[in-house]
């Protein structure tokens, strides 16, 4: 048995070695790596487009989430608006009442028994207005002196003054609600008068001022000379 194992041995030790071929092996090797690189290229190239997609998505969630932000607020400030403003109508309806209340508590009565009751439309007249403030409404009673602002008086006459646009006297009050105005305050303005002579003195300059310039180009052709 231990011969037989010898020459088994011994044969294989005679046996000519099996040659490597390195060539096959590195273009084997070569074929993987190309085709390793090839998937990865692949692979990123999805991965890129993966990457820009999620991208646009994002950017269109934060477009619409603006979007609906933006609707939310201009909804909320319409309705604010809507709320602040939604008793303008009746406001103007009971302006109005307001007049009658102003015109029946301007004069003073000598009757006593009259004065009482004046007294007693004092009190609901101060009622009114107060709840009328408290709903936003403003009166708008410009006092004499004060300048006229176009934006806030209309001006129904005028009346001789020592300056311009000046409230003489105020007839009807205005009223705003909140920034609205809802009616202009009537008024009556000044209005310098016109001297006599003033389109004279406007002659006057306008002479003086032609000779002037006479003078002047006469200065300046003798300079030339």
């Amino acid at each position: 048995m231990s011969e037989e194992k010898k020459e088994v041995q011994s044969e294989k030790a005679d046996a000519p070695a099996e040659e490597i071929d390195y060539k096959k092996e590195f273009e084997t090797v070569k074929k993987q790596l190309d085709e390793l690189n090839q998937n990865y290229e692949e692979v990123l190239k999805v991965s890129k487009e993966k990457e820009k997609e999620a991208k646009d998505w994002e950017n269109k969630y934060y477009t619409v989430y603006a979007d609906m932000a933006n609707t939310r607020k201009q909804v909320e400030k319409e309705n604010q608006e809507f709320k602040r403003y939604a008793i303008s109508s009746t406001i103007r309806e009971l302006i109005p009442v307001l007049d009658s209340f102003d015109m029946a508590l301007k004069n003073e009565p000598q009757d006593e028994k009259i004065k009482n009751y004046v007294s007693g439309f004092k009190m609901i007249h101060s009622k009114f207005l107060n709840s009328l403030k408290q709903l936003g409404v403003e009166i708008i009673n410009p006092k004499i002196g004060e300048e006229f602002n176009p934006h806030l008086m209309e001006a129904f006459s005028t009346v001789e003054g020592e300056k311009d646009n000046l409230v003489a006297e105020t007839f009807l009050k205005g009223y705003k609600l909140h920034e609205h105005l809802l009616r202009s305050a009537g008024v009556i303005i000044t209005k310098k008068p016109v001297e006599a002579n003033e389109p004279e003195k406007k002659e006057e300059a306008d002479k003086k001022e032609d000779t002037n310039e006479v003078k002047k180009e006469e200065n300046t052709t003798k300079e030339d000379k």
